[in-house]
């Protein structure tokens, strides 16, 4: 999806590049509403493929404006002293046991780093569902949307404070981290932004592969809810459960991708399958004791 012409996808949703997000929002439903198959039942097949198109331009948008944008959080590992720890790398190490030393301090600031983003990332995503954010309506309330921002906000700084630690080092282990992790809060993000227009359909197609992926979704909901906000509320982690429900959900949207590849919903079916599919990457490394 992101590799769509966003120029294209900006003209679709009829919109500049300069609109805020949520002018990109209010754009995209009120075309999604116009050119709901529902609303042009004489002309199912070209609403059909409009509404794909608003979807995969809405999805491209707003997944390319939170890679995009800059990462505010200044204390990235390359503002260090010294050029940073690729610049310290290049230094000549006349001293093995100095050059390993030096290695270790900065695997060690690396991981102090990037256990302060996730832990901040962490934070966020407790308010997504301590606010009930996950609910379009509530969230769509004047403070609920500024809370949510303040959300997207702070996943997305930490997701370019833990992308430039790539470039800071070749530990495998490190890397792996850093990548699992980064992954799946921009695939949180991305599920978080599906708007679900919900409409009657009279298309016993689309009504088929919205229940499909509602199966998937309402079981996505119940393990991510439980890795990020029940568990901390209970004070243990029932990781059986999340694991379930991840499973769960991973089967009911490839089989809405399977059994309805040309429905509305597959853009949404597959972003969200995307996201379990991080996730159960995450919970495995992260919690694989």
């Amino acid at each position: 999806m992101e590799t769509m012409n966003l120029h294209e996808c900006y003209r679709l949703l009829e919109v500049k590049e300069s609109s805020t997000d949520e002018e990109v929002v209010r754009a995209y439903k009120s075309l999604a509403t116009k050119y709901h198959p529902d609303k042009n039942p004489r002309r199912l097949q070209w609403a059909h493929e409009m509404m794909t198109s608003l979807n995969n331009s809405y999805g491209a948008i707003m997944a390319h404006r939170f890679k995009a944008q800059a990462a505010e959080d200044d204390t990235g590992p390359e503002e260090r002293g010294g050029g940073g720890t690729r610049g310290a790398r290049r230094r000549p190490a006349r001293d093995e046991r100095a050059e390993q030393f030096r290695n270790d301090v900065e695997r060690d600031v690396l991981i102090g780093r990037f256990v302060k983003n996730r832990e901040s990332t962490k934070e966020a995503l407790y308010k997504y569902f301590q606010y009930n954010l996950y609910n379009l309506a509530r969230r769509e309330q004047v403070l609920n949307r500024g809370t949510f921002n303040e959300v997207v906000f702070s996943i997305r700084k930490n997701y370019h404070a833990i992308r430039s630690y790539l470039a800071c080092t070749a530990d495998e282990e490190l890397i792996e981290h850093f990548t699992v992790f980064s992954d799946m809060i921009f695939n949180f993000y991305r599920a978080s932004e599906c708007l679900n227009i919900l409409e009657s359909y009279s298309n016993q197609t689309d009504v088929q592969a919205y229940r499909q992926y509602k199966k998937g979704d309402d079981a996505l909901h119940i393990a991510h809810k439980e890795i990020f906000y029940d568990r901390h509320n209970r004070g243990n982690f029932k990781k059986d459960v999340a694991l379930a429900y991840l499973m769960k959900a991973d089967d009911d949207f490839r089989k809405s991708l399977r059994n309805f590849p040309d429905s509305t919903w597959a853009v949404e079916t597959q972003i969200k399958l995307d996201y379990s599919v991080s996730l159960r990457k995450y919970l495995d490394l992260f919690f694989s004791e």
